[in-house]
């Protein structure tokens, strides 16, 4: 279906049209604007408004343009796909089937690579096509700058020259994910190295940046030896698609896999590791104060682990990103200041126009209740949850019929719920099964209410799907993190306009329309600091929205 087919599914709103003018006015004013950041509230319609931006750029800029659009989710990318026919939509291997050998795209493609062979057709290799080929392309931010980063060749072959960036602030963060380096006991063993004993003592010595770098050097070339031998070992005995299918079907009766798909997933993840160091290092080169060695302790494995972070991730964006095109688009509900979104972007604040808009929902739909029940900061936390158990239970009882979310903001307050809040309502999950969780509430007709850490941003509970939402959490980021710690040192307002970025995306997530309603009631007592101190970065629509609810704690 064309670009024109999908437009003509929906009349443009009000807040669209408006938005459009608005593009169209600043270009006409100063074609030398690169950077449009849109902040636009949930309701706004950004999916759509892609589009409509693609068919201006298309009608008033370059007819022949190519579009990029990216989002932070494969569930908002999803919602892309199922709503408009006109985009080209592209994922990871692993999320395609391979006929011929059974077995995901991912696994299909390394047993053709070390038989030298083809599938007849390829899923995978028909979406990359058309992502490439296509006048609008989708896909979501981490394959995106994995291609930027690791596959110039093909972004290079799309050419695209307009960037649409959907949910742009978590940008930074993703970028700064993917430059990070992490090498743990875990992934050393599962990398199958020969010297692996040797590796892991060098590894429990590191105690600095400088001997992370010393590690790491070492550690390229033991991963292009062992490329080497997996390799050999697999040429071996050469596989026909014939009997690779008929061992998979047996593996997946079994529920495990046979020993040369395990042994290709261990060549991919060693030349991602290969190239990732590479990376790393050119870039620790060109700015070695820009990095800081994070310690964590990891409950699940038991072992700590110690990564090398970049403080901020702006240099990067420009490079790989922002400066490959022509024109990019922001969009989010929280950029909130053009300035410090500039700073935080790398984006040159002379080429930047900044335009924002109040929230198009009723304020009697949307009410933020704010109920303070103790401070849930560190030293205080464990004395606050006392006094949130019996009245997380009252809220429940309050809306018995209801789904909900409880937002926690960490594993940790989660589990407290768990632990403590008797109810069979209340359902979770973890870093692995989120998706799963999320589309069983959507699912059921019984008054499921998830307890979540991580479903403040990019996850739509429209109508039923949530009625009322408790925010158990004010979002601050963790100074346990020597990054975020560092971040706040050389620049403050980043802290808070984090902490209230993923504040406002929480209140975001159960009021989708003009015709939804939900209410939003938060319980932490520190939102009182923020309104105190940090009122400004808050928008008019927000504090229209807050009622004050006095409570009586039982001592």
């Amino acid at each position: 279906m064309s670009l024109k087919k999908d437009l003509l599914k929906y009349q443009p709103r009000k807040e669209q049209q408006e938005c459009i003018d608005f593009i169209d006015a600043e270009y006409k004013k100063n074609k030398e604007n690169k950077f449009f950041l849109l902040n636009l509230p949930v309701g706004t319609g950004k999916s759509h408004l892609a589009l409509m931006i693609a068919d201006w750029y298309l009608k008033n800029v370059n007819g022949n343009a190519k579009f990029d659009v990216i989002t932070n989710s494969k569930i908002l990318q999803d919602q892309y796909v199922e709503t408009y026919e006109s985009i080209n939509d592209l994922k990871g291997k692993e999320n395609y089937e391979c006929a011929q050998y059974s077995c995901s795209c991912a696994q299909g493609n390394e047993f053709n690579r070390l038989n030298k062979s083809s599938c007849d057709f390829c899923p995978h290799s028909g979406a990359r096509d058309g992502y490439v080929s296509g006048r609008m392309s989708l896909t979501n931010f981490y394959l995106y700058i994995l291609f930027q980063l690791y596959m110039t060749k093909m972004m290079d072959s799309r050419g695209g020259n307009v960037l649409i960036v959907d949910e742009a602030h978590d940008f930074d963060d993703v970028m700064s994910d993917f430059i990070t380096i992490k090498i743990t006991e875990f992934v050393v063993k599962k990398l199958k190295f020969s010297n692996e004993d040797r590796i892991l003592k060098d590894l429990k010595k590191i105690n600095n940046i400088s001997g992370y770098i010393d590690f790491l050097k070492d550690l390229q070339g033991e991963i292009a030896t062992t490329i080497g031998d997996v390799e050999r070992s697999l040429s071996a005995e050469k596989r026909n698609a014939r009997s690779v299918k008929r061992e998979n079907a047996v593996n997946k009766v079994l529920g495990g896999k046979n020993s040369d798909i395990k042994l290709m997933q261990v060549i991919t993840d060693l030349q991602q590791y290969q190239s990732k160091i590479e990376i790393f290092l050119n870039e620790y080169k060109a700015n070695p104060n820009n990095w800081v060695l994070e310690s964590n302790y990891n409950e699940k494995t038991k072992q700590k682990e110690l990564s090398l972070e970049p403080i901020w991730a702006f240099d990067y964006l420009d490079k790989y990103v922002f400066s490959k095109y022509d024109m990019v688009f922001l969009m989010s509900g929280t950029i909130l200041d053009k300035n410090l979104f500039c700073q935080l972007n790398g984006l040159d604040i002379e080429k930047a126009v900044y335009y924002s808009i109040e929230s198009p929902f009723p304020v009697k739909n949307r009410p933020i209740y704010y109920m303070p029940l103790g401070k849930m900061s560190y030293k205080s936390k464990e004395d606050t949850f006392k006094n949130y158990v019996p009245f997380i239970q009252k809220i429940l009882n309050k809306y018995p019929d209801k789904k909900g979310i409880i937002h926690t903001n960490s594993f940790e307050l989660a589990s407290w719920i768990s632990r403590d809040v008797n109810n069979p309502r209340l359902v979770y999950h973890d870093s692995s099964n989120k998706d799963l969780v999320l589309q069983e509430h959507y699912a059921t007709e019984k008054p499921t209410v998830i307890v979540s850490p991580s479903m403040d941003t990019g996850v739509s509970f429209d109508d039923d799907k949530a009625r009322f939402q408790v925010i158990a959490k004010i979002p601050y980021p963790s100074l346990g993190s020597q990054k975020n710690k560092l971040r706040q040192k050389n620049n403050p307002d980043w802290y808070t306009w984090k902490t209230i970025s993923g504040l406002i995306q929480m209140t975001g997530r159960a009021v989708r329309s003009n015709e939804d309603y939900a209410d939003t009631i938060i319980i932490d007592g520190s939102f009182s600091d923020l309104l105190k101190y940090s009122g400004h970065f808050f928008p008019h629509w927000f504090q229209e929205a807050i009622k004050k609810v006095n409570v009586k704690i039982n001592a």
